[in-house]
């Protein structure tokens, strides 16, 4: 059975709410405004890239009459190169001073911007989509998770909590990217948000810093909350080989296959099969984001109360049932409401997967069991992307098929999930000290 988290749910959190943001000095505490700035560096990440990216599909497919397959490998390559990015970027992080990795990050991919936005030919959309991806790898979730942790222990899942959601307020940024797209051109739109990322390189990615030891602040602020900790430290070796690894990340493999190949593609869907306009389609991603966010929240208290597995199944729910929707979608308003019914879905995925890895091997070798998670993870996003649009091109530019398969995927998910019990006698033999 998963530990509960016993501060979780106590009243006393929203009680004390207004302590959580001060220091023992009264003042606010740093470690917030890390946060805070590392959410915003996410939020615009997840904007311009996660979400906003889809929104020039069928601009490089008009101009340069690319292949739905051929525009998705792209997305493909940001998505796994982004993955196998991460445990270099892990070890940088140990080394060097994370706001500065964080400014390199967001400097590459604004040199990615530009170059994609004087591509011609195919390879220099694949080069310039490989510059973005180190670059958000180097500046985005990962960077801001770890920057996180040194500030926080007795209160760091609420702040980790709070980090995430810059992710999931991202769309609005892909929802003014599409209107821009419209009204300039996707050219010009990608040097404008290259010229957003350098700015925000050298303002706001300075507050994105490790604590330092002296700091003159104690760590976590305020509060008299108890630190949580795992009663079990699982080497990375016997992670790894556990029967509870390889069906977590193979569930993990398929939610992201899905995941990636409805972002990459629903607004290519909702303009070209539709017949709406690239205002409509990004608003489509815009409600997505925004109705995304909530299902964090909801998950999160479930996943104090039940299994997470369990959790984890019922969160594939909404894509099964929106992919179906999508599937017999005629009209753009059909498809708006199979966006709203993924969303919840997709937003409470994000936030389990971390949990399950630190619930089930514990925190000591957490890095190196999220960092290969992720580089699963991305694997089957970039199946997806690759995948859906292959199928998208031989049907001759018709989505049902592609739908249908991803509904498929994510129901093959809930047993997956289900069946990825803890190793407790893994947990048993490694009991923290």
């Amino acid at each position: 059975m998963v530990e509960r988290r016993a501060d979780s749910s106590s009243p006393a959190r929203l009680a004390s709410f207004g302590s959580f943001l001060r220091g023992e000095d009264g003042k606010v505490y740093e470690g917030w405004l890390v946060v805070a700035a590392a959410a915003s560096v996410v939020s615009l990440i997840a904007g311009f890239f996660f979400y906003g990216l889809g929104t020039f599909f069928t601009e490089f497919q008009e101009e340069f009459a690319w292949s739905a397959a051929a525009t998705s490998i792209g997305f493909s390559l940001r998505s796994e190169v982004g993955g196998i990015a991460a445990p270099l970027v892990g070890w940088a992080l140990d080394r060097y001073p994370p706001r500065h990795l964080l400014r390199a990050g967001l400097l590459l991919s604004a040199l990615g911007c530009v170059a994609m936005s004087y591509i011609s030919q195919l390879w220099h959309f694949y080069a310039a989509m490989l510059m973005i991806a180190v670059g958000n790898t180097a500046s985005g979730g990962q960077v801001g998770q770890y920057v996180t942790a040194t500030w926080f222990r007795k209160r760091r899942a609420f702040a980790m909590s709070v980090m995430t959601f810059g992710g999931a307020l991202g769309g609005t940024f892909a929802y003014f990217v599409a209107l821009a797209i419209e009204q300039f051109g996707w050219r010009p739109t990608l040097r404008f948000m290259a010229a957003v990322l350098v700015v925000v390189a050298f303002t706001v990615g300075h507050r994105v810093r490790r604590r330092p030891a002296d700091h003159h602040q104690p760590l976590d602020g305020a509060g008299d909350m108890q630190a949580r900790a795992s009663d079990h430290e699982i080497p990375i070796g016997a992670a790894v080989r556990s029967r509870s690894f390889v069906l977590v990340n193979l569930a993990t493999l398929f939610t992201d296959f899905v995941r990636v190949a409805f972002v990459v593609h629903v607004a290519a869907f909702i303009e070209s099969d539709l017949g709406a306009s690239k205002g409509l389609a990004g608003a489509a991603l815009l409600i997505f984001s925004i109705a995304s966010a909530p299902g964090r929240l909801v998950v999160g208290l479930l996943g104090d109360r039940f299994a997470l597995r369990a959790v984890f199944a019922l969160t594939m729910a909404p894509f099964i049932v929106g992919f179906l929707l999508l599937a017999v979608a005629s009209r753009p308003w059909h498809a708006i409401v199979a966006v709203l019914v993924v969303s919840p879905g997709f937003g409470g995925s994000i936030p389990l997967r971390p949990a399950i890895y630190a619930d089930y091997f514990g925190i000591a070798t957490l890095g190196r069991v999220m960092g290969i998670g992720r580089l699963v993870s991305t694997t089957g996003g970039a199946l997806g992307a690759w995948v859906l649009g292959r199928l998208v091109d031989t049907n001759g530019g018709d989505y049902t098929t592609g739908w249908i398969v991803a509904a498929v995927l994510a129901a093959v998910t809930v047993p997956l999930a289900l069946i990825a019990k803890p190793p407790t006698a893994l947990q048993a033999r490694h009991q923290a000290v």
